[in-house]
């Protein structure tokens, strides 16, 4: 099949996003029965995954439950340290680019757990270099936020603060099983957290959701250039490996990005264009450091918890829990490191670089080429010309970065550089 048959084929379907790959079946013939690799690796992230919520969003994409018993959150807190402390054993002089805590939501922990939590990442830090651009962060709701918590953030050095908001329309977030929170509740928070001493809010919005209009998207985006937070976010509604959702038509998708992306810039915030980041800073590409070091360098990561994901320079793993229903009989597991690793070929190192890259709307030639251990653009060459010669793509430098007219497909662009050909 030629690049431009493939890509007609692709471009309307809702599969071809960001999440690669499509099927946890595609790797099968990759599966190593140990665990993944660090061995060599300087420079990586850490990730901490909390399955736990106060009510399960139907959009989510995540391995979560409804937050259990205190004794529970302890003891999941506890098997993290172990599988932490394995680690650092094992590999003791890493520097540390960028630390998030997500989940799930980790402010939905009690107040002691939390605590506890907040004393392992203490410890997890102590006794490791840190990378002059280290930023950690930590997700939260506005619900579960307490003024405590927040001090706890603050005490351990963690000073950005992301937020999901994702609509102000109550009919739109009814249908996602999540509740609406005041724009009041949503500014005296923001006021506490900086008053605590937190630097960064970054304020989560999606579209795509069943319900949005273009006057639901202006009262969003009146929200924000109320609240003015620091950093903006924005995700589409896709669907992945663990479960397809009604996903609007492309074009839809697209219009509504363009419409968030302009009054986002006119209001002064900071994207390229495709970007779902975006800030007020031209520094901090709007994410953590965790994440720019994901989007933009390939950085290796390693994740602790339940269904969490690692890349090394080697493959890629995902902790136990990955599309499990029964996360909770997994809690008292002794470890969650025992799950799926995959040893993978250099086209789908690269692969996944490029789906983690797309984000950002562009990828480094040089580090796929460098995923890859070959020369990107001969690699790919009938790819490359076909979305340049159609404006989908433009090469410049390093950069191969989506156009206007390419992001209306951009999972179609971006998958042409996958290895699911």
């Amino acid at each position: 099949m030629s690049v431009a048959e493939l890509f007609e084929q692709r471009k309307t379907e809702s599969q071809w996003n960001t999440s690669y790959p499509l099927s946890s079946q595609d790797w099968k013939q990759y599966t190593i029965y140990k665990q993944l690799s660090f061995e060599g690796i300087q420079e990586m992230s850490f990730y901490i995954h909390i399955p736990f919520c106060k009510q399960l969003c139907a959009f989510c994409e995540y391995t979560r439950m409804i937050c259990p018993d205190d004794l529970l959150q302890e003891k999941y807190i506890e098997t993290l340290r172990r599988d932490i402390e394995k680690f650092k054993i094992s590999y003791p002089n890493i520097t540390l680019r960028g630390f998030d805590i997500g989940g799930g939501t980790p402010t939905a922990l009690s107040e002691d757990c939390f605590d506890s939590l907040l004393n392992v990442y203490d410890w997890t830090i102590s006794n490791l270099a840190l990378a002059i651009d280290f930023e950690p962060s930590i997700e939260a709701t506005f619900s579960t936020l307490s003024q405590s918590k927040i001090k706890r953030m603050v005490c351990s050095g963690i000073k950005r603060l992301s937020l999901g908001v994702q609509s102000t329309n109550s009919e739109v977030l009814c249908s996602q099983h999540r509740e609406r929170i005041s724009h009041d509740d949503m500014a005296y928070w923001i006021k506490v957290a900086k008053s605590e001493g937190i630097e960064k809010i970054n304020l989560d919005l999606m579209y795509g959701l069943s319900g949005m209009t273009g006057q639901t998207i202006e009262n969003d985006l009146a929200l924000i250039k109320s609240l003015s937070p620091e950093q903006v976010t924005l995700y589409e509604l896709r669907t992945n490996m663990i479960g397809s959702k009604a996903i609007p038509p492309k074009h839809v998708l697209w219009l509504q990005y363009n419409h968030f992306y302009d009054a986002l810039i006119n209001m002064g915030y900071h994207a390229v264009y495709g970007q779902n980041t975006f800030s007020k800073s031209l520094s901090d590409e709007g994410a953590s450091s965790y994440l720019r070091s994901r989007m933009l360098y390939g950085t290796p990561y390693k994740g602790f918890g339940i269904s969490a994901q690692s890349m090394s320079l080697l493959g890629i793993s995902y902790n136990t829990g990955k599309s499990s229903s029964h996360i909770k009989d997994l809690i008292s597991s002794d470890s969650y490191e025992v799950g799926d690793t995959y040893l993978l070929p250099p086209k789908e190192m690269a692969g996944k670089y490029i789906a983690i890259a797309a984000y950002n709307g562009s990828f480094s030639v040089e580090k796929a080429g460098a995923f890859l251990k070959s020369n990107f653009l001969n690699e790919y060459s009938p790819a490359i010309n076909f979305c340049l010669e159609n404006d989908y793509i433009i090469l410049q430098d390093d950069k191969l970065s989506i156009t206007k007219k390419g992001f209306e497909y951009y999972g179609a662009v971006f998958s042409l550089f996958y290895n699911q050909h």
